[in-house]
């Protein structure tokens, strides 16, 4: 009697472009399925679309919805494969993908090529390919749907596919339908997956253009290529509301159930001898739940000389200092959970029972080994607070600028099955097959309980900004001398003097050495420096890729003298102006005829420059010029000049409460300006808190990247310019709940004397 034979297809894949999990390690389930059946007595055969010549990973091709990516053989190559096969019952092994409302068009034309005349049945099987990210949905539905297939096969489904062979081995009467695993069974006999089926030097291959395709991110290194998938352990032990490990199983579902650690052992021996393997990724929910364990899973690594990584992460408080010593020799980085930097939050609304301190730990360990880590973290959760989670991404960004951390930030989704999905009506719960997989990382989803999804998209996109490199800009005082007096002058209280020469020339060379290619020149009033022109020639000699010169512009008000500064190398010209007539702003500069040399200087550097927008005009907004802010405003747009920088007060130098415009004055000003601006005039607001212009904070935003800028004051040495500035800045009531409190360092303290002492 002819023995049955069952197929397992591990098919390519459509994929949403913002995909989760691991299809790549779809290996796992499927030639673990092939081993269960023939254990089962069945002859059993793998059609892989993977591991298989021209599988990669790339754009798809048309015919799906949506921005779809693709995995896999392409589809035509793949399915004249399939009909050129024939088996008592075809397994298709790929859920959820396969779920995906994209994927259906590509499932119909693979089960239209598994005709009824060549397979038996056809099978649509979950089975288990670790991680949390499981999607509970209407298998009926589907069932109902999809003309061709026969039986589904729900949550873990090695119990259901080895019961499925023996009936097929009986030649019982196919019987279709939706089959659900609802036991939590024992890993005590789970033997080893097939891989002498599996076509390894055409999956090490496809490994290596998923892992250097440039589509999307890769998870880890593309070396070593001769890596394989490893489950030791199935379950978790904590009840996360986001997570659906496992939705088929009865409470407590999460059991933990490991497989024998002397049959784990064994394999990866004989898959060291037996298949050269180099690398061995670790599928488990938590590898490292049982630290004695895991401590064993290192050994047997370093015993073998295999490298390791763990795509789902680890759990800081389980590592010890010496298995992070070791995982430096074995992995190329880790990840851990986060989630919340909030102990009420792990406590009351995760169930986690994470110490965020734990985090902090190794964090500072992987720093001091050498080992990169990845920290990730979800905001937004029902319960959680806007301080709660400003304080989470403050303390990524704190891990990020000491310990060059890589924070992994996410917004919680009710996916089906989940606890977070029970809690909602079930209308708002998003279908399985038409899971936003964009919601985990762009668009957060409304949640009862948690902050507005608007407030977490903007902390989200602030924090990114905060982590984005500004570009490195030196800001060199070249002299505390100038030919105007203003009342809000920031270096009016310091000696009058130029700066030596050699001490610029220095930092021109230290600077640019380290990478920083943006320079201002500023003062006082720098064009009074008799260096200046060499100074601007040795910086375009050196590199600096924009030059600008901060200027009150009398002097160039010498159209030669302009002429000769373009010429030497400066490219932009900032041009103080604080007033649209000399009343204004003679009043504030306290210089007479200093108005009519200003606008004889702004219009030589326009020419000068040949570009207007070289050129842009900086203003400091006080009450002594408030009310003519329109008539300025109209009167520069007349001159030619399209950039307009308002610049708020700061306390320094000779500036104090006094020449403070009132607030609500100010904000109507500002918004009506930046509502309609004069025609051809683009307007940025300089040195304010975006709390002082609620729904046009994005015009403060070129004030954040003072971190990166570097200030060489008179005879010192270069000190960053944030920190410098947060010396007078404080924190007021609202600032901790604030999407934007990690790039804005406050509002402006005037009540502190110079020195920064109170004013008492």
């Amino acid at each position: 009697m002819k023995t049955p034979r069952m197929l397992i297809v591990v098919p390519p894949l459509a994929l949403d472009r913002d995909f989760v999990d691991s299809p790549a390690f779809l290996a796992w389930p499927a030639y673990l399925a092939a081993a269960v059946v023939r254990q089962a007595g069945l002859e059993v055969e793998v059609l892989d679309g993977l591991a298989a010549p021209g599988a990669d990973l790339r754009a798809a091709a048309g015919g799906l919805e949506g921005d779809a990516l693709w995995v896999g053989q392409p589809a035509a190559g793949f399915l004249e494969r399939l009909e050129a096969t024939s088996a008592d019952a075809a397994v298709l092994v790929g859920s959820p993908f396969l779920i995906q409302r994209l994927a259906r068009p590509w499932l119909r034309a693979m089960l239209e090529r598994l005709g009824p005349g060549r397979i038996g049945r056809r099978v649509l099987a979950d089975l288990y390919t670790g991680g949390m990210h499981y999607l509970d949905y209407d298998g009926p539905g589907l069932l109902a749907g999809l003309t061709g297939l026969d039986l589904i096969l729900r949550f873990e489904g090695e119990r259901l596919l080895r019961g499925l062979a023996e009936e097929v081995r009986a030649g019982a009467p196919a019987q279709g339908g939706v089959r659900s695993e609802r036991e939590a069974f024992p890993l005590d006999d789970l033997p080893a997956p097939a891989w002498e089926l599996l076509p390894l030097e055409a999956y090490f291959d496809f490994l290596q253009r998923v892992l250097t395709s440039r589509v999307r991110a890769p998870s880890m290194q593309p070396r070593p290529a001769r890596t394989l998938p490893l489950q030791t352990s199935r379950g978790c032990p904590y009840g996360c509301c986001f997570c659906t490990r496992n939705p088929g199983l009865p409470a407590p579902r999460r059991q933990v159930r490991p497989v024998p650690w002397p049959r784990v052992d064994a394999w990866l021996q004989d898959w060291r001898r037996g298949l050269e393997l180099e690398r061995v990724v670790v599928l488990d929910e938590i590898a490292n739940l049982e630290p004695a364990r895991f401590t064993s899973l290192l050994g047997a690594a370093e015993r073998l000389g295999l490298r390791l990584e763990f795509p789902n992460g680890l759990r800081a408080d389980l590592l010890s200092e010496d298995q992070l010593r070791r995982l430096r020799r074995l992995t190329d980085r880790i990840k851990v959970s986060l989630e919340s930097a909030s102990p009420r939050v792990q406590q009351e609304v995760l169930g986690k029972r994470l110490d965020p301190g734990q985090t902090v730990r190794v964090a500072a360990s992987c720093h001091d080994l050498g080992l990169a880590l990845q920290v990730h973290a979800l905001i937004g959760l029902p319960g959680e607070t806007r301080t709660e989670v400003m304080q989470t991404l403050a303390l990524l960004a704190e891990l990020r600028d000491a310990q060059a951390v890589e924070p992994l930030v996410q917004f919680p989704v009710p996916l089906p099955g989940s606890e977070l999905a029970a809690r909602l009506d079930p209308a708002a719960v998003p279908l399985a097959e038409a899971l936003p997989y964009a919601s985990f990382q762009q668009a957060a989803w409304p949640l009862p309980g948690a902050p507005e999804a608007a407030f977490l998209e903007q902390a989200r996109a602030e924090f990114t900004r905060r982590l984005e490199p500004g570009p490195g800009k030196l800001i060199v005082n070249l002299t505390y001398l100038c030919n105007n007096r203003c009342v809000f002058c920031a270096v009016g209280d310091r000696p009058r003097r130029h700066a030596a020469r050699e001490e610029v020339e220095a930092a021109l060379r230290s600077q640019r050495e380290a990478g920083t290619d943006l320079l201002d020149l500023d003062g006082g009033e720098p064009s009074l420096h008799p260096d200046l022109v060499p100074l601007v020639e040795l910086a375009r000699g050196l590199g600096y890729r924009t030059i600008t010169l901060i200027t009150n512009a009398r002097r160039l008000s010498y159209p030669a003298f302009a002429r000769r500064l373009v010429q030497a190398g400066v490219g932009q010209f900032l041009v103080s102006v604080h007033g649209p007539d000399a009343a204004v702003h003679e009043a504030l500069t306290c210089a007479p005829g200093s108005f009519e040399q200003t606008r004889r200087g702004l219009r030589a550097a326009l020419e000068a420059a040949g570009d207007a927008g070289r050129i842009a005009v900086n203003t400091t907004v006080v009450a002594g010029n408030l009310a003519r802010l329109g008539d300025m405003g109209a009167w520069l747009a007349a001159e030619g000049v399209t950039r307009w920088n308002l610049q708020l007060l700061t306390p320094f130098g000779r500036a104090h409460a006094g020449l403070l415009p009132a607030q609500d004055g100010l904000q109507r000003a500002l918004e009506g300006l930046l509502a309609a601006p004069p025609a051809g005039l683009r307007l940025q607001v300089i040195n304010c808190p975006p709390c002082r212009l609620p729904g046009r904070e994005g015009a403060t935003r070129v004030d954040f990247g003072k971190r990166d800028r570097a200030m060489l004051f008179v005879g010192g040495a270069p000190t960053n310019l944030r920190a410098y500035l947060a010396e007078r800045r404080r924190r007021i009531q609202g600032c901790a709940s604030c999407a934007f409190s990690l790039s804005c360092g406050g509002d402006w303290d005037f009540e502190r004397g110079p020195a920064g002492e109170g004013a008492g």
